[in-house]
């Protein structure tokens, strides 16, 4: 059962009196600290898991789109395993919103939380990594397009740092496009990603930003994770027609879609969502990746994707309209730690 939101409020207000303190208290000049626990969804006799109300889902299919999102815990013997944020993700555009909308993406991540001493946030500066234990089943298509996004308390709360999530190949990511059941899912192969995050690439409306700066990380408001299929509609439309297609559409606290009759509209969000608005006079044109190759390139056709070959000058994957796939995406925990890969070898 979810807990009462104002129980809530009042236990992360105490959190974060407790962890000012511990900082206090433990001041070194050459610290070490513990790896920091940002979301577990494996229940034990310490620590519940972290509730999946705690999270806002969207996709697509909240601006006209036909992907689809959900958060489901996954039991075994009564107690949670993991998480899985499964759907089906759809590049399609329906016929009334063409040249209206993108398409192709679901996400999620941590909503805001609220204290008496303003919102809550994590302090990574003294970490090198996330720590990210992951398994992936579902059409295979869909396996390379993970990233994971970081929204920080900065100047610009539109602006997010993006790294991309590299999942191994697995026997359960096949050529089958068929949906599956997450609370029957058997022989999943969690991998533990270190992801660092000296190496997450700024963002801003959906695109590499050309001037890159450090991650505030000192104050992480937000993490997620999103799959970015990279469906592009043919024609480019007005910002007169954009507008039109998203009447009555607004960003609920929180989360993507209509907001509910006790939700306001978070004006964050919304930026953020300005990004699948198309532009009055912007061609749609091929846009290369500046850093890293995080980022997915979007194409008049909605067919072409970058992958690591086009950045060599290999050959660029051709993709033959619109696709439509299962996804799903199980998520043991995410830790911040400080990580040595060559102390591990």
């Amino acid at each position: 059962m979810a807990a009462h939101p104002l129980k809530s409020y009042f236990g992360r207000t105490l959190d974060v009196l407790k962890r000012n303190t511990g900082k206090v208290l433990s001041m070194d000049a050459a610290p070490n600290p513990p790896p920091l626990a940002l979301f577990s969804f494996a229940s034990s006799s310490s620590a519940p898991a972290t509730p999946v109300e705690s999270f806002a889902l969207g996709s697509d299919n909240d601006i006209g789109g036909l992907s689809t999102a959900a958060l489901t815990p996954v039991p075994d013997a009564g107690s949670a395993t993991h998480a899985a944020f499964h759907g089906t993700l759809s590049t399609a555009v329906p016929p009334q919103f063409a040249g209206r909308i993108r398409t192709g993406y679901a996400a999620f991540r941590n909503r805001s939380r609220p204290t008496l001493f303003g919102e809550d946030t994590w302090d990574l500066e003294l970490f090198t990594h996330l720590k990210v234990e992951v398994a992936y089943r579902g059409w295979d298509g869909w396996r390379d397009k993970w990233v994971v996004n970081v929204q920080t308390d900065g100047p610009v709360k539109s602006d997010l740092f993006q790294h991309r999530l590299d999942l191994p190949p697995s026997a359960l990511s096949t050529a089958s496009r068929a949906p599956l059941d997450p609370l029957h899912a058997t022989g999943l192969q969690f991998h533990t990603l270190y992801l660092p995050l000296s190496g997450f690439v700024l963002t801003n409306s959906g695109q590499t930003a050309q001037t890159q700066i450090a991650m505030m990380r000192q104050r992480v408001r937000t993490l997620g994770f999103a799959l970015l299929g990279g469906g592009r509609s043919d024609t480019a439309a007005s910002v007169q027609a954009a507008q039109e297609a998203e009447k009555g559409r607004r960003v609920a606290a929180g989360g993507w879609g209509v907001p509910g009759q006790n939700e306001a509209a978070d004006p964050e969000l919304e930026a953020l969502m300005a990004s699948d608005r198309p532009a009055a006079a912007a061609p749609l044109r091929p846009v290369a990746a500046a850093v890293g190759g995080y980022h997915r390139v979007g194409s008049r056709a909605a067919a072409r994707e970058v992958t690591a070959e086009d950045e060599d000058g290999g050959e660029v994957e051709e993709l033959a309209g619109p696709q439509t796939g299962y996804y799903e995406l199980s998520l043991r925990s995410v830790e911040a730690v400080r990580y040595d890969p060559e102390a591990e070898e």
